[in-house]
């Protein structure tokens, strides 16, 4: 039977690296194709790849010899100095949805009850970013790079979460290598300057993957407990949580059916999972609770409005004044909550998508292409303080798309090695929040947490396991 299950899961995990591979693949052929400027990008990942390729293993060896505390102090310091230097030479002036975050930040700060929370009761996930903004805010002050600086703070700590990943996956030269890459990340570094959420739920998702994939030892309860709370605090944040909970269900019940044949794996993956779910359930309620104190009003629980203008083919699931003025009309009617503001969008979603006049296949392509195609949209929030917009986009377009052939690369290779442990985690991640995106509204932005999923994926293009190392690494763990 253990046999069985495993040809089968083995022939699952392919598949779905497989198309993994595919949708990378075509989000590299709908951006490189758009115009000469991706094609100049996608010529300048060929010396990224190459250096990267060539320079990096020597160069993580030579760190190497440093021991991997003190390495990961030093990288922690170049992070911090890099994204700060940055920071305080850039400085924009919030506006749009990064003025919205600010403004409810410093309300939120100020007033038990905000005045005049529908449109946070309308789109619940501000308050999660807005509030953690607030905390600071109330200690600190609404200093002018506050904000910014945050941001650079997270990404130090996503950057050591992406250290701890690499080295438990593939050694230690592979967690200083994805680390090196985060911080050498152009579109990551630009969007320091702005007030918004991706780096803090970003670092929230690889947190709870280094919860997650801990190895399996004691403590699974209390790991559990802990995934759930970071998963829920994640959701509040960007309603996405549900794609890590259910990549990990896939991966336990589906990709790795056979350890539940042993008991003391089934036992700790049991205790595992029932704590976070059990969590992760009860922890709904409650903050829902908590929103509605603060706001003053019931926050929505639909994602209508999302919907609406995500299958909107005139605008390419995008953004679009139509759709947004549908949705405020339905919120000002008198007596109109924000739940029923929600629910009317979602009954003209349905009504849009049954009328036959949505190309479905056109639609999609549209959306990926949005979704995956360049990442050069953070160019366009700082092109009033900065000069040669055209050669950061050429930098952020050319390290992107080097690090999906690297990610490619390194599919290819986890499909041979019929690779089936948590790394999988990783592909099926870029598959669920892919596809969730081709539901809801697209942009280009929102594929922020996929970078660091493609840099640590792709160190097993550049690195082979380690298991020496990485059974003494998980051993250490668990014995601490």
């Amino acid at each position: 039977m253990e046999r069985r299950l495993t040809a089968g899961a083995g022939l699952l995990t392919r598949i779905m690296l497989g198309l993994a591979l595919a949708l990378l693949a075509g989000g590299l052929v709908l951006g490189v194709g758009q115009n000469g400027e991706t094609w100049k990008a996608l010529a300048l990942a060929v010396p990224v790849l190459t250096a990267g390729w060539k320079g990096l293993p020597p160069l993580c060896r030579w760190l190497e010899r440093m021991g991997a505390v003190r390495i990961w102090l030093g990288l922690t310091l170049l992070c911090l100095a890099v994204k700060g230097a940055w920071v305080f030479l850039v400085r924009v002036t919030p506006s749009g949805d990064y003025a919205t975050f600010w403004g409810y930040a410093n309300a939120l700060a100020r007033q038990p009850v905000l005045e005049g929370g529908r449109y946070m009761a309308l789109f619940p996930h501000i308050f999660g970013y807005s509030s953690f903004l607030s905390w600071f805010i109330r200690l600190l002050g609404p200093g002018e790079l506050l904000a910014q600086m945050l941001n650079v703070v997270l990404t130090a700590v996503s950057g050591s979460f992406l250290f701890l990943l690499g080295r438990r996956w593939w050694g230690l030269l592979a967690g200083i290598s994805a680390y090196l890459l985060w911080i050498a990340c152009p579109s990551q570094t630009i969007y320091n300057s702005l007030v918004l959420s991706e780096p803090l739920y970003t670092t929230l998702m690889l947190g709870a993957l280094v919860l997650l994939t801990a190895g399996e030892g004691r403590r699974p309860i209390l790991r559990g407990v802990a995934a759930g709370l970071v998963l829920r605090w994640f959701n509040g944040v960007r309603p996405i949580a549900a794609v890590v909970i259910i990549a990990l269900l896939i991966w336990r019940l589906v990709l790795k059916p056979e350890e539940w044949l042993l008991g003391e794996s089934r036992r700790y993956w049991l205790g595992l999972l029932a704590a976070l779910l059990a969590v992760y359930a009860v922890t709904g309620p409650l903050w829902q609770a908590h929103l509605t104190r603060r706001i003053g009003e019931e926050p929505s629980t639909t994602l209508g409005y999302s919907v609406l203008v995500g299958f909107n083919q005139d605008s390419g699931g995008a953004w679009n004044q139509e759709d947004s003025d549908l949705l405020f009309s339905l919120s000002d009617a008198p007596g109109a909550t924000a739940q029923q503001a929600q629910e009317g969008a979602l009954e003209a979603a349905k009504d849009r998508i049954t009328s036959g006049k949505v190309a479905l296949l056109p639609l999609l392509r549209d959306k990926l292409r949005a979704f995956l195609d360049s990442d050069h949209a953070c160019v366009g929030y700082v092109g009033s303080v900065v000069r040669h917009t055209k050669l950061f986009a050429l930098a952020c377009n050319g390290f992107y798309y080097a690090a999906m052939v690297l990610a490619g690369g390194a599919l290819v290779r986890l499909w041979r090695n019929r690779e089936r442990s948590a790394v999988v985690l990783l592909p099926l991640y870029v598959l669920g929040l892919t596809c969730a995106q081709m539901l809801v509204e697209v942009a280009g932005r929102y594929h922020y947490s996929l970078i660091p999923v493609l840099l640590l994926l792709g160190q097993a293009a550049l690195f082979p396991p380690a298991p020496a190392e990485t059974k003494i690494f998980q051993k250490n763990r668990e014995s601490s």
